[in-house]
């Protein structure tokens, strides 16, 4: 078999899991017909002009996003693509509320999270072709006041670390071949502020951000920590186990969060949702406003 042909089939499988993913998303829910002749009009439309398209959000936000980016579809076809994670941020965080968004790429989760409720956020963001774009839409919605922004990487010491380039949100830590960026310590950036909760995708190198946040663990109004669990932590030479077990020696479980009862149970090793004071948050969830999206109330 050609390495050619290697790379078509794995390129077809990839594209499979792609569209197995956008059909099981539960705002699909009686609309996978429409959704799927959607999938097929926007790769179209992708494959035929490379450049950024602007998307809209819920609250009257938009977003500008390079349609090459690994999260352009999802975002096109149900804006909140992560849904159960984004929901949770729209539920959980209050006005004065303060959200660290470490690995911000364009800034989806601090927008959506400064318009939907009020909070304040840090956004952190190393690559600066990205960067510039995440300021664009910061700029775009009118939230300069509400998110404070970091063109830097975050790790476990102050210095400097080599980026990978040209890969939009996976750009990642590279030992070479890259662009050097200045690597900055979490808790640095936070000074003495309380922080009540922090987003966390920086493409496997989350162990390092949260050796470079102990002060901020270990702050009892810090209450959760959404991290991006996946295989690219052990290029690193981390593992989830290792995760997991920090955050759980700073009193944080893992739970899965059920956005249209408003409900936590308690998750397995692979999810990405962490909280410790589970009472606290539990009420919050309940208590929140609601949100409108694509016609219903969440």
């Amino acid at each position: 078999m050609t390495s050619r042909l290697v790379r078509y089939l794995k390129l077809g499988q990839q594209r499979l899991n792609v569209l197995h993913e956008i059909l099981q998303h539960p705002l699909n829910d009686g609309t996978r017909a429409k959704t799927l002749l959607r999938y097929v009009r926007w790769n179209l439309t992708r494959a035929l002009i490379d450049r950024k398209v602007v998307l809209p959000l819920p609250n009257d936000l938009q977003i500008i996003v390079p349609n090459q980016s690994n999260f352009a579809t999802g975002l096109y076809l149900h804006q909140l693509y992560d849904f159960s994670n984004m929901s949770f941020f729209c539920h959980f965080l209050r006005p004065n509320d303060l959200l660290l968004d470490a690995g911000a790429n364009i800034g989806i989760y601090g927008l959506l999270a400064a318009r939907s409720t009020g909070c304040q956020v840090i956004a952190c963001e190393p690559a600066p072709d990205t960067f510039h774009t995440l300021s664009d839409n910061v700029r775009l919605n009118r939230l300069d006041d509400d998110i404070e922004l970091h063109n830097a990487a975050l790790g476990d010491i102050e210095g400097t670390l080599t980026l990978s380039v040209g890969q939009h949100g996976l750009n990642h830590v590279v030992q070479a071949g890259g662009t050097n960026v200045p690597q900055r310590r979490l808790d640095d950036i936070v000074g003495d502020r309380e922080p009540r909760a922090l987003k966390l995708d920086v493409e496997g190198y989350e162990m390092h951000v949260l050796r470079g946040a102990p002060r901020i663990l270990a702050n009892p109004a810090f209450k959760v920590v959404m991290v991006e669990i996946n295989g690219l932590i052990e290029r690193y030479g981390e593992t989830v186990d290792g995760i997991c077990a920090h955050l759980h020696g700073h009193g944080f479980a893992p739970v899965a969060y059920d956005p249209a009862t408003r409900s936590l149970k308690p998750g397995g090793t692979h999810d990405e949702m962490f909280v410790r004071d589970l009472d606290f948050v539990a009420e919050r969830l309940r208590n929140a406003p609601p949100f409108s999206l694509f016609g219903k109330t969440y």
